[in-house]
C-alpha cells in the first residue's frame, strides 16, 4: 500500500511538472464549455487524470504479476504430481527397505 501511495504522489508531481510544460510549450489548455479552465482547476483535472492512469497501470501490473505467480505455482504443482506419479514405485520400495532395515537394526 505504501508503494501505491508513493506512485500516486509521483503521478501528481509529474502531472504538475508536465502539465506546466505542456501548457507553455504546446499551448495546451483545458476548455469547459466556452471558457478556459483556470490554472489551479486545470492542474487538479490533470492530476486526477494522472492518478487515474497510475491506478489503471497498477491494477494491470498486479494482474500480470498475479497471473505469472499462479502460472508458476501451477507448473510447480504439475511437476511435483508428475514426479510422484512416475517415481511412486521407487519411493514405495525405498520406504519398505527403510522400514525393514530399521527393524533389523533395532533387534541387533
Amino acid at each position: 500500500m505504501k508503494n501505491f501511495i508513493l506512485a500516486i504522489l509521483i503521478a501528481i508531481v509529474l502531472t504538475k511538472v508536465l502539465g506546466g510544460v505542456a501548457s507553455d510549450w504546446f499551448d495546451l489548455h483545458l476548455v469547459m464549455g466556452d471558457e478556459l479552465v483556470s490554472g489551479t482547476l486545470e492542474w487538479i483535472i490533470m492530476a486526477g487524470v494522472g492518478v487515474l492512469l497510475v491506478v489503471i497501470g497498477f491494477v494491470v501490473a498486479m494482474s500480470i504479476a498475479a497471473a505469472l505467480g499462479i502460472a508458476a505455482i501451477a507448473v510447480l504443482g504439475g511437476l511435483v504430481f508428475a514426479g510422484l506419479g512416475v517415481f511412486w514405485p521407487v519411493l514405495l520400495i525405498v520406504a519398505i527397505v527403510m522400514l525393514v532395515g530399521k527393524s533389523n537394526n533395532a533387534t541387533a
